[in-house]
């Protein structure tokens, strides 16, 4: 069990680096499989393809985003610690970063992430929907009731889309050095 374990941890590591610098799309088993300097059919031993890699992949990022949206408690932190909560679920985010990159691409192909998605996306947006509404009640944001919803939804986008504008940014930043 050990070494088993070990090498689909290893699998898993190279893939979501992988899919993380190309995209989901662009990387094969066999990419996969080279990088690693190991043989296609030593990777088909531990994943039987690229989709039980994402499947895998998406499910470890969905147990890590519900551990911490499940320990979500905004009404006991003060609001330095409501920022870095929402930054470590930023963190959360960028490291599966390839998910969020195309993610109707992504959910055509794959049924657990077509479904997995939405859930998280409601769940970000309830907690973000705690996190502002407890600020409300602070008087530490000065909002109307009609405004809550626009405002949680519109930082809930931003969270969920934050990898493709960084990537927008590296690729123009890239070509144009303009600092």
């Amino acid at each position: 069990w050990g070494p088993a374990l070990h090498a689909g941890r290893r699998v898993l590591s190279t893939a979501l680096d992988l899919f993380n610098q190309h995209g989901e799309t662009s990387v094969t088993s066999v990419d996969i499989a080279n990088e690693m300097d190991i043989s296609p059919g030593n990777l088909y031993y531990h994943f039987k393809g690229k989709e039980l890699i994402v499947d895998a992949l998406f499910d470890l990022h969905q147990r890590q985003l519900n551990t911490l949206l499940d320990a979500s408690q905004p009404e006991q932190l003060d609001l330095e610690e409501q920022f870095y909560y929402v930054y470590l679920l930023l963190e959360k985010i960028h490291l599966y970063r390839f998910i969020y990159r195309s993610p109707m691409d992504l959910m055509e192909k794959y049924p657990a992430v077509a479904k997995g998605l939405g859930k998280i996306a409601r769940r970000l947006e309830a907690t973000i929907g705690r996190i502002v509404s407890v600020n409300v009640e602070r008087h530490a944001l000065a909002i109307g009731d009609d405004e809550l919803k626009p405002l949680v939804e519109s930082i809930a986008i931003v969270m969920l889309q934050s990898t493709q504008y960084y990537q927008l940014k590296q690729h123009f930043d890239d070509e144009h050095q303009i600092y």
